[in-house]
């Protein structure tokens, strides 16, 4: 029947708005999983690598463990400038260790930038998860409305195709039952299913009546 397949289409066409909401939902987690782990992988490793720079050339006064936190830096390097910051403390830092407290102070104010920009790196990287997310949420609350305007468009179709057509249907026979002869079922349907319908019911109510 015509008026199923219409149900049947609306339905299908909620179940799809569904299913774009979740495969959206889902795609936002799995783009903000990159962003957190790169923050965890590279950016906390070089302001580990630079507390532990700055530790051994402050503190503990302590060149191997130094040169190892450097190597580690070098190797961990992914932002701007932060190649160029190691660079210049590779040029200086045998010269600070060897006592020139002047050298010292440059090679500590050059660590010092290294972790600097790799906590504005973090900070931006916040900013994007942030915002990623609250470009996701809205994209849900979107297709969540349009959800809802198509679950009481399709409501009202149902109702108007089927739901009244079935309860007049049901008060024409109910009618009948009860003695009234002269109710009909109206000349003009919602769907041409129901019109055969109809057309048929009065026709028999009809032929009893004679």
């Amino acid at each position: 029947m015509n008026f199923s397949k219409s149900v049947h289409f609306s339905f299908i066409l909620l179940l799809i708005f569904s299913t774009i909401i979740a495969i959206a939902g889902v795609r936002g987690f799995l783009r903000l999983a990159p962003s957190i782990e790169y923050i965890n992988k590279h950016n906390t490793r070089s302001l580990y690598y630079s507390e532990q720079m700055l530790s051994a050339i402050s503190v503990n006064k302590n060149l191997n463990d130094f040169e190892k936190a450097l190597n580690n830096a070098r190797k961990n390097v992914t932002e701007s400038g932060e190649a160029s910051a190691v660079k210049n403390i590779e040029k200086d830092y045998k010269q600070a260790f060897s006592g020139d407290k002047i050298t010292e102070e440059k090679v500590i104010n050059n660590i010092i930038e290294l972790s600097k920009i790799n906590r504005v790196a973090m900070n931006q990287a916040g900013m994007d998860v942030k915002q990623l997310s609250s470009v996701g949420i809205w994209v849900i609350v979107f297709l969540t409305l349009i959800i809802w305007v198509l679950g009481l468009a399709i409501i009202k179709s149902i109702n108007k195709t089927v739901i009244l057509p079935l309860a007049e249907l049901k008060g024409v026979i109910e009618a009948y039952r009860k003695g009234n002869r002269m109710r009909r079922c109206p000349k003009l349907a919602p769907s041409e299913d129901f019109q055969q319908i109809y057309d048929g019911i009065n026709l028999l109510l009809d032929n009893n009546s004679k």
